[in-house]
């Protein structure tokens, strides 16, 4: 039985390589999503992905995949796509959404470390 920290880093090892460029390389915007969830909250940082697309949407749709984890049904937040999980999120309880919260964030510390940048792809 895997523990948490290894579903995580599992499935961001496995994601990273398909987070988009977006502004500036795919690093970078791994990188800035946590900060955008900290100041916007889940539902701001996600909403932003949707409107602005390329990697940030990327790496919302990796996390979409994380939390369809069989591990992780318990959460009740599985969604197919951002858009979908942007709209389970604005229904669920203040609970859930925290939970959810908490889990992407986690989440993003792996992928954030996974993710290469633009200049060197053999990083």
């Amino acid at each position: 039985m895997q523990n948490l920290a290894q579903i995580r880093a599992k499935n961001a090892f496995a994601a990273a390589l398909s987070i988009g460029r977006g502004r500036g390389d795919g690093k970078s915007v791994a990188k800035k999503v946590p900060a955008q969830i900290v100041q916007n909250g889940l539902l701001g940082a996600l909403a932003f992905a949707i409107e602005t697309g390329a990697g940030y949407l990327d790496v919302f749709s990796a996390v979409c995949t994380h939390l369809r984890s069989p591990e992780l049904a318990s959460l009740g937040v599985a969604a197919a796509n951002p858009q979908a999980l942007f709209d389970i999120l604005s229904r669920a309880s203040a609970d859930t959404l925290r939970a959810a919260t908490a889990e992407t964030m986690e989440y993003l510390n792996y992928l954030r470390r996974f993710a290469r940048g633009d200049k060197d792809p053999n990083a």
